[in-house]
């Protein structure tokens, strides 16, 4: 049952331009599906899903007892800050910074050019005294990741790579982009792999777990309902509250928000993990539009379900064959097929050349179509353990899509083909059938 909603809800946020979509608890992965033109090993950009990655770094920092919550940001930047600074940003606190409770009503650096980034964030008149009301504000965030860098002299994701990310696998490429003025874009600036947020989502989920230990006690607080937000957006999940660079949602979940469709979600009572990759920003009300299929589908979840139970993928048999086409009018000659539970490939010898596609039932794999000169991107998916479906995007200068289906006995060999392009592939079309000669 747990399988076939998140199946059903794959089929439906497909329908968006989505790039990735993982669904996992801490022990296992339920599905785990990229869109073109992304693919497992893509870096994506994940916009302020970095300002809960700054908050990891914080906390790190509370915890070793070189910050605390109630320090005052000014005595970190005096060389912004001095006898003209004003009194309520001198007043400003991290626990300010971290719940989005600062003295500006915006992100100052897009208010002016005449200061760098973190200056700007010293400099830029106050609207109100900090820690009164959520106030959306890349600028803390950004500031607080040159705090990290102040104090370490370390980058945050570096520090973070210290700490715990290299432990647990966080992808090495991973970066953070970098403001025009050399400092790290604490507010929007991760480059990371899915799995990436996945496996920190893991890390969290036990972490939070723990008992008497000072980082857990902290990510509890910073996951935890700290200021109200149901004035600052119309979206229902980001109505939930905020806790240290962290969103509140329905479903008593917690998540790491991204303009455009970037999530970690975290629903610790269904031991539930959902990460998400996109481009809804065209698309009004998007980002609404996802979180509500997710939602409708969480909530109708048992959390005992998910405690400890292995869903079972369908796992193809094992194959090694050459197949002989009978006659055919789109002229193809024979298929030689070989793959494991794992990965394998399939040639397919044509009259004018042969076509090589390799395949993983893990993740797309690149392949070059040597005839066209195209780039594609080849995804398997078992339909049964006799029945595979290899989806391939065209990813070059051509765009488009390329279906084959096969179905195989010891025997024998049937295939359906379907090209979506106008150009190339023409001999990819309609039903082959084929006889074993190995």
């Amino acid at each position: 049952m747990v399988k076939e909603k998140f199946l059903s809800l794959e089929k439906e946020i497909s329908t968006l331009p989505m790039h990735s979509f993982i669904v996992a608890d801490k022990s296992n992965i339920f599905i785990e599906k990229y869109y073109y033109p992304y693919s497992k090993d893509d870096l994506h950009r994940m916009f302020s899903i970095t300002k809960s990655f700054c908050s990891l770094a914080i906390g790190r920092l509370i915890t070793q007892n070189k910050i605390s919550l109630n320090s005052y940001i000014c005595d970190y930047f005096p060389e912004y800050c001095n006898s003209n600074t004003h009194e309520w940003i001198k007043k400003m606190t991290i626990y300010d910074m971290l719940t989005m409770q600062t003295c500006h009503t915006s992100t100052t650096y897009k208010t002016s050019n005449d200061f760098n980034w973190v200056e700007s964030f010293f400099v830029t008149k106050p609207s109100h005294r900090s820690g009164t009301i959520f106030m959306y504000d890349t600028s803390s965030s950004h500031t607080l990741a040159a705090l990290v860098k102040k104090i370490t002299n370390l980058s945050f994701i570096e520090y973070l790579r210290k700490e715990f990310l290299d432990e647990i696998g966080f992808s090495k490429e991973a970066y953070v982009l970098k403001d025009p003025f050399g400092n790290d874009m604490g507010g929007s600036g991760l480059m990371a792999k899915p799995t990436d947020l996945l496996k920190v989502g893991i890390w969290i989920l036990k972490q939070i777990s723990k008992n008497n230990d000072c980082y857990s006690d902290y990510l509890k607080n910073a996951i935890s309902y700290h200021v109200p937000t149901l004035h600052a957006t119309q979206n229902i999940d980001e109505q939930q509250g905020y806790g240290y660079q962290f969103w509140r949602i329905r479903e008593n979940g917690f998540a790491m928000y991204g303009m455009g469709g970037q999530y970690l979600i975290i629903y610790p009572e269904k031991n539930l993990i959902i990460v998400t990759t996109a481009d809804l920003q065209n698309i009004k009300g998007g980002t609404q539009i996802l979180l509500d299929k997710i939602y409708n589908t969480v909530k109708k979840i048992n959390p005992n379900l998910l405690v400890n139970n292995k869903i079972n993928q369908i796992k193809p048999y094992s194959l090694n064959k050459q197949f002989i086409f009978y006659d055919n009018i789109q002229k193809f000659k024979s298929a030689y097929i070989k793959h494991d539970a794992y990965q394998g490939f399939i040639k397919l010898c044509h009259k004018d050349c042969d076509f090589t596609i390799k395949y993983n039932f893990n993740q797309p794999t690149f392949n070059k179509i040597e005839k066209y000169n195209q780039n594609i991107y080849t995804s398997a998916i078992p339909l049964s353990k006799t029945k595979l479906y290899l989806k391939s995007d065209i990813c070059d200068e051509y765009i488009g899509s390329l279906h084959i289906i096969l179905e195989y006995s010891h025997n024998c060999l049937s295939i359906w083909f379907k090209k979506v392009e106008e150009t190339i592939f023409n001999e990819f079309y309609g039903f082959l059938e084929a006889f074993s000669v190995s």
